[in-house]
């Protein structure tokens, strides 16, 4: 019985110190001696969470110089849009783009492959998003870019509406441009690095 009332002691501990450790660091030593038999630990969805929102968004053009984005249904992008609340529905398509948005497009090439897709209005991907700004025609061109967004506060949003402002960082994979003769071109390769260097 004292046996397995250390154990279960340890193991509280254990769990305990885990959970509050980011906030009141607590001896360490019996979460050490645990963690080979996996049975205390941190884990969670988001164990670690990010100091910004980060945001990719595609665009498309024309005339490389007015960008039309591509509208999602799930994220942030309309600053004067409600956040809204999707559960128990994971937007699959969405939510990676926020963990492409954490490191570079070498890491997430699917971010440059949606972009050739779009080049061709492909019907699937276009299914991903709350609708074609290009219904006539693919664009010529299209990118992607990264913003930062952040909640304003009460008074702002009170004033105008607005729950999100957003600064752009720059493009976030190479852009793509169609040629006459149907082949892809790349446009641009940003040097943009992960957001938060």
């Amino acid at each position: 019985m004292s046996v397995a009332g250390a154990c279960l002691g340890l193991i509280f501990y254990t769990t305990f110190v885990e959970l509050i450790a980011p906030i009141f660091p607590l001896p360490d030593r019996p979460a050490q001696l645990l963690s080979p038999l996996r049975i205390a630990d941190r884990y969670g969805l988001f164990a670690v969470m990010t100091h910004a929102r980060y945001e990719i968004e595609f665009q498309g053009s024309n005339d490389g110089k007015t960008w039309t984005p591509y509208l999602f249904r799930y994220k942030p992008q309309d600053v004067k849009k409600a956040p809204g609340i999707y559960a128990p529905y994971q937007p699959r398509f969405d939510w990676n783009l926020w963990f492409a948005s954490l490191g570079t497009w070498q890491e997430y090439r699917w971010v440059i492959w949606t972009e050739e897709r779009l080049l061709h209005s492909q019907p699937q991907v276009l299914q991903l998003f709350a609708g074609n700004p290009f219904p006539d025609a693919p664009p010529k061109r299209v990118r992607a870019v990264l913003y930062r967004y952040w909640f304003t506060d009460l008074k702002t949003k009170r004033m105008d509406g607005t729950w999100w402002r957003r600064q752009l960082l720059g493009e976030y994979a190479p852009g793509l441009e169609s040629q006459p003769d149907g082949r892809i071109m790349i446009r641009d390769v940003p040097e943009l690095g992960t957001p938060d260097q």
